[in-house]
């Protein structure tokens, strides 16, 4: 089985295999020492991938992409040919997930991480209020189309709205502030069209969350109606949205959005692997 990897809003690829630290916030390593093959890709608008207007780039754009992705691995277009796939996301990856998912029935399983089906204003405010052109970000300025404002930059937002001040080690926070990518302005205003979809998925599902994760939990202070206290609180929360799934939920104690930058991702790590070896059959 591959895992495709889809990061969120203002990362690329990299929040799968973060540099440094001895690969210990690094996904893909670990995965890799558990035998099992990951695939991180840039979202459309993002890093390597194709640059369109920003505002053209839209949730249901976003999702496509990611099925062209999906489809290119089980015909060989990468190289080898994969029979199996999952598909793996943060944050609004994991909503492009969960709609390419549920739109397109091409995966064989989804995990998703860092999301819910009821995010928080208040954390959802502390990244709306930090957005500016990336144009005027000296971070992203130089990795947008030029003269394009509808490409985004969120300076200062991470260390506030993404990592918990209780697990999180300060070099890594200020190494992911310096690492900071543009989204765009449309996969923004369009990324609610993915609550429909999942109600169409029937593949198995795992949702892990940090438990102090300010935007997509209760516990993370920002205002989300999602219970992370849990794995069972939180399966209450999300069961009712994937009726046709098996779904699985875990929760990792103390952990912020950014849950693979947690000290204790490790953790989250193996859990992930564990769940992907289970449902691979393997």
């Amino acid at each position: 089985m591959l895992q495709i990897l889809v990061p969120g809003a203002t990362y690329d690829r990299s929040y799968w295999d973060f540099p440094g630290f001895d690969g210990r916030y690094s996904y893909t390593a670990h995965a890799a020492r558990a035998g099992q093959a990951t695939l991180a890709i840039d979202p459309i608008g993002v890093g390597k991938s194709s640059m369109p207007v920003g505002w053209q780039v839209s949730a249901p754009s976003a999702a496509q992409a990611v099925h062209e992705a999906i489809q290119a691995v089980r015909n060989g277009g990468l190289g080898r040919t994969w029979s199996k796939v999952a598909l793996v996301g943060h944050s609004f990856g994991s909503l492009t997930a969960m709609l390419e998912a549920g739109t397109y029935h091409d995966v064989d399983g989804l995990l998703i991480s860092g999301a819910s089906h009821a995010p928080g204003p208040g954390g959802i405010a502390v990244i709306v209020g930090a957005a500016r052109p990336a144009l005027d970000d000296p971070t992203t300025a130089d990795s947008v189309p030029t003269g394009d404002i509808s490409y985004l930059s969120v300076p200062g937002a991470r260390e506030r709205a993404f990592h918990a001040p209780g697990d999180s080690d300060p070099q890594v926070v200020a190494a992911d502030e310096a690492t900071r990518v543009a989204g765009t302005i449309g996969i923004l205003a369009t990324i609610p069209v993915f609550i429909p979809t999942t109600f169409d998925i029937a593949v198995p599902v795992l949702i892990a969350n940090g438990t102090a994760d300010k935007v997509f939990c209760g516990q993370g202070g920002g205002g989300s109606l999602t219970d992370c206290s849990s794995a069972d609180a939180l399966y209450g929360s999300e069961r009712p949205f994937f009726p046709k799934a098996a779904l699985a939920t875990y929760v990792l104690p103390g952990a912020g959005h950014s849950m693979n930058l947690a000290l204790n991702g490790s953790e989250f790590f193996g859990y992930a692997a564990s769940w992907v070896h289970s449902m691979a059959g393997s």
